[in-house]
């Protein structure tokens, strides 16, 4: 501390040594603060004005004169700010200079100094003044600004003068002083109340600040409601944010004004100009506004407001609180169930209005409102509501049609709506020819038609109870005209579209009639009349949402005349189709290999459109095969199919898809006529085949012969052979002549023994068929003998081609028969063991040697 002080005395005695040597020209040198609006007294001052005189200016001076201003931290002596401005030279009055420090003055001591120069010459310093800081004496750590009001968008720098020896711990970084902190500057750029807090060991401090916008009100106008006194309104413009005693004050020509509103009691009837200033802590704006305000008349609101109601008129009447408003020429207008009439009211001070045309039986609401006639500048106030009903009167001609129905003629008319009834309807009265009768509620009679020679003229009226309605006429014909073709049509945007040839005796329009075609309900008929005219739009007709899905409608064109109606076109369709219904008695008959599956067409009131197609799937029992669906438009189908179990669906199908379907399984199965058919082709197929084969094989018999049954030689035997046989044959008496030959070789003697036959005869008798048996055959038998043939065995022991049969039982005993036989010529008998042979009625066959035991 004691060193500051010290510098500071030096360079003040250096300043005053310059001073001696070169007088200073500034004099009467003043420095203070700008005064900042806060709640307390000292929340931080920001600006720093200067003001000073130059005894050497001159005021003939043609150029202007330089300053250089340099602000300097008092403590620190260091330069916070130079500046040099340029002014006009004036001996007499006073420069000022103004100065917006970055931090509050309070933050530190301030001090400031200034010199002159121009081209030539620069003057000397000024002695140092300085604004004490609140650093030099705060007992209490304190916070820089608080409770200030700051415009959105500013950057803060905030400081903290904390006490001796101590530091802040929060963002208080930067050290201007020996007690002083600041912060960098902080944006703030929304509108907000932020705390700041300046923690310090043992004595902690914050402030408030409060950040928002300066007033901006527009569009201020001064107008007169009692033609005595004058109001001023403006509209509000951005919410400032800023509240109670930082909120915006409004002040109309020096008289202080509440918020949107401020009253003059004396009214000038001239052009008067008003200025209204709006002001807050961030701004002042002010705004004006020039009339004359006779030409600005907004009436209040008609007070007391009453009605008088009739069948089809009103008459409304109201007062005015405000007296001067009796001699004040006006112009009213009145608000009918939310819509404003069509006829305005003037007069001198008006306070009753007169509403024709209305609806009888009807509720209405009704509104008053009033302006200036001669100036007319706003609508003014509307006054309450009234609401009122009124009276009942005759209902309107109720709409009448005619509708055939095979033997039955309807006479048919339509309800009267609210607004055509006129009341409660209670009844409905009819007239045919002479006969009238009393209806209560229904809307159709009917009539019997019978054997008329002449048109009947009907006439339908409905009462309530101002009275019956005028009456509706229309004519049923002798014989009625119902002679045309009946068409298909479309629907088109789930409606149906007409168009008809002009008829030209047609006199008061066209006719269109609709009723359902197979719901026939008695006053199931709509009809609409269409009005004769030139263009032709008249002959078309397209409605849509009125009709149901899946319903077929019967829609007619007649043509209306001065007699009965003319009908000219009819036609029958859906105005939107849906899916049919179930086919009905599906059944299959079984013809063959063809099936015929056939149904009842669905029933008219489910076919919910036009069945374009039937749709046939078949199934096979236990199979994966696949069939493709078979379309027919008829119903019924034959189909070809293989033997089997068949599931089949039928479903039928408009153009909005198919319906459920129906199903039926049978079997399949080959006819009888069938089968005796196939057996024929099978056998006369075989026997062609046979006859052919047997042609063919008696044209190649030597052919075959020679492939199946070549010629054998005969055996031959080698050298000279004395041969001895065993021959038999068969007898009636179940006995068998038997033979014995000898075959042997001159050159081979017979070896006894070599040759043995045993057990010709078993146990078991068996008769053995009449053939002949040889071995090696070459003479006639020698001799015979008969035995009884049971079965015959023979056992061959034959290392070289030696036989010994043993005796039968009757036979002589063959001995020293000895056979030697050449492989080549063996003989084929029927019966053969080894190289025994048997020989049949058909002679000798080759066969190959096998050994075998029976």
């Amino acid at each position: 501390m004691s060193v500051w002080l010290v510098y500071a005395l030096l360079f003040s005695l250096i300043g005053q040594t310059e001073q001696d040597g070169h007088p200073v020209p500034i004099e009467e040198v003043k420095m203070y603060t700008e005064e900042t609006y806060c709640a307390s007294s000292d929340c931080g001052a920001w600006v720093l004005k200067v003001t000073w005189r130059d005894k050497f200016a001159e005021n003939n001076e043609s150029e202007k004169v330089s300053y250089d201003i340099e602000v300097l931290h008092t403590q620190q002596m260091k330069t916070v700010h130079f500046e040099t401005i340029h002014v006009m030279p004036n001996k007499t009055s006073y420069y000022h200079w103004r100065w917006t420090s970055p931090i509050p003055l309070q933050c530190t001591s301030h001090s400031v100094r200034l010199r002159r120069h121009n081209e030539h010459n620069i003057g000397e310093w000024t002695p140092l003044y300085t604004h004490k800081g609140q650093d030099l004496n705060a007992a209490t750590t304190t916070v820089y600004p608080h409770d200030q009001v700051f415009a959105v968008g500013s950057n803060i720098t905030f400081c903290c003068i904390v006490e001796t020896d101590k530091r802040p711990l929060s963002e208080f970084l930067i050290r201007i002083s020996n007690r002083t902190y600041i912060t960098k500057p902080v944006p703030f750029e929304e509108p907000s109340t932020p705390n700041i807090h300046c923690d310090v060991e043992g004595n902690p401090s914050g402030s408030t600040i409060f950040i928002g916008y300066p007033p901006d009100d527009q569009n201020l106008t001064c107008i007169t409601r009692n033609l005595t006194s004058l109001e001023c309104i403006w509209e509000k413009g951005r919410n400032t944010y800023l509240t109670l005693n930082r909120k915006t004050t409004y002040t109309l020509d020096g008289r202080v004004c509440e918020y949107r509103k401020c009253v003059i009691h004396e009214l000038k009837k001239q052009v008067t100009n008003w200025t209204l200033i709006a002001k807050n802590p961030l701004g002042v704006k002010t705004l004006t506004d020039t009339a004359d305000p006779t030409h600005r008349v907004l009436l209040r609101a008609p007070s007391k407001i009453s009605h008088d109601a009739y069948a089809r008129n009103v008459t409304l009447r109201w007062s005015w609180n405000e007296e001067s408003y009796a001699l004040f020429p006006m112009i009213c207008q009145v608000k009918l169930n939310g819509n404003i009439y069509n006829k305005t009211f003037n007069g001198m001070g008006l306070t009753s209005a007169v509403l024709i045309n209305l609806q009888p039986f009807a509720t209405y609401t009704a509104q008053v409102q009033c302006g200036s006639y001669e100036h007319f500048y706003e609508w003014g106030d509307w006054s309450e509501i009234t609401e009122f009903s009124t009276k009942e009167d005759i209902p309107e001609a109720v709409d009448v049609w005619i509708h055939y129905s095979e033997q039955t003629t309807s006479v048919l008319w339509k309800p009267l709506t609210q607004q055509q009834s006129h009341g409660i309807i209670t009844g409905y009265e009819i007239s045919i020819g002479k006969i009238k009768k009393d209806l209560k509620t229904q809307l159709c009679y009917n009539i019997t038609s019978g054997n008329e020679k002449s048109d009947r003229i009907i006439t339908v009226s409905a009462k309530n109870s101002a009275g019956p309605s005028p009456p509706s006429t229309i004519i049923i014909p002798s014989y009625p005209d119902s002679e045309v073709d009946i068409s298909r049509i479309n629907g088109k945007n789930g409606g149906f579209e007409m168009s008809w040839e002009e008829y030209p005796y047609s006199t008061c329009g066209y006719v269109v009639e609709w009723f359902p075609t197979y719901k026939k309900t008695q006053c199931a008929v709509a009809w609409e009349k269409i009005p004769k005219c030139d263009s032709g739009a008249c002959n078309t007709w397209n409605r849509s949402g009125i009709f149901e899905e899946g319903v077929r409608y019967t829609v007619s064109v007649y043509a209306c005349t001065d007699d009965s109606p003319k009908l000219l076109k009819r036609s029958e369709g859906y105005a939107i189709e849906k899916q049919p219904g179930k086919v009905v008695n599906l059944k299959g008959e079984n013809k063959g290999r063809n099936v015929e599956l056939s149904w009842d067409e669905v029933p008219l009131e489910q076919q919910n459109g036009f069945i374009q197609h039937y749709e046939v799937i078949i199934l096979l029992s236990g199979s994966e095969t696949i069939f493709d669906p078979v379309t027919t438009e008829e119903p019924k189908v034959n189909l070809k199919l293989d033997p089997g179990s068949y599931t089949f669906r039928v479903r039928a199908c408009t153009s909005e898809g198919g319906g459920d379907y129906a199903t039926h399984k049978m079997n399949v199965e080959k006819s009888s006529d069938q089968i005796i058919a196939a057996t024929v082709v099978g056998c006369s197929a075989a026997t062609l085949i046979f006859i052919i084969i047997s042609v063919l094989c008696y044209r190649k018999r030597k052919w075959l012969k020679k492939l199946l049954y070549p010629d054998i030689p005969e055996p031959k035997l080698a050298g000279k052979w004395i041969t001895k046989g065993f021959y038999c044959t068969q007898m009636t008496e179940g006995y068998m002549k038997c033979e014995i030959q000898e075959v042997h070789s001159l050159e081979h003697p017979a070896i006894s023994g070599s040759l043995r036959v045993l057990d010709l005869i078993s146990s078991n008798p068996k008769v053995v068929p009449a053939q002949h048996f040889y071995q090696n055959i070459s003479e006639s038998p020698a001799d015979v003998s008969y035995c009884p043939v049971q079965k015959l065995t023979s056992i061959i022991e034959n290392p070289s081609y030696n036989m010994t049969i043993p005796e039968p039982v009757g036979v002589a005993q063959i001995s020293d028969l000895t056979l030697e036989m050449q492989d080549s010529y063996l003989p084929a008998p029927n019966f053969v063991q080894n190289n025994f042979v048997v020989k049949g009625s058909d002679g000798y066959k080759p066969q190959s040697a096998s050994a075998t035991n029976a």
